[in-house]
């Protein structure tokens, strides 16, 4: 609290006024960052629609990341024997190019039973 009001304190003219870093610093002003200047900067849009669809995979992945891994307990449930077990025969993996048979897998190896 006592910073924000140390920067909100600041008027200093070189950050407010005609020519201020305040008013140069606006999004409007930045080439690129509209759709307006976007459609005018044509070389511009591949790169805009890439790194939207990267924002949204990695978020995509984040949040399934946050749901389905055993990294992160939601539950907080105190005997984490069934939540560590989630994964046993099933693709813990979000693509499989191989298309390798995960519902025996567990099996096979002989994982451990930790509840035994």
């Amino acid at each position: 609290m006592f910073l924000s009001k140390m920067l909100c304190a600041a008027d200093h003219p070189m950050l407010f006024g005609k020519g201020a870093r305040m008013d140069n610093n606006k999004l409007t002003k930045m080439q690129g960052l509209t759709l307006k200047s976007l459609r005018h900067h044509t070389a511009l849009q591949p790169l805009a629609i890439i790194m939207v669809g990267g924002i949204i995979f990695v978020g995509a992945y984040i949040g399934r990341l946050a749901s389905k891994t055993t990294d992160i307990n939601w539950t907080k449930a105190k005997d984490l024997g069934d939540h560590m077990d989630y994964y046993s025969n099933k693709q813990f993996k979000w693509f499989n190019p191989i298309g390798a048979d995960y519902s025996t897998l567990s099996d096979k190896r002989n994982a451990p039973k930790y509840r035994e």
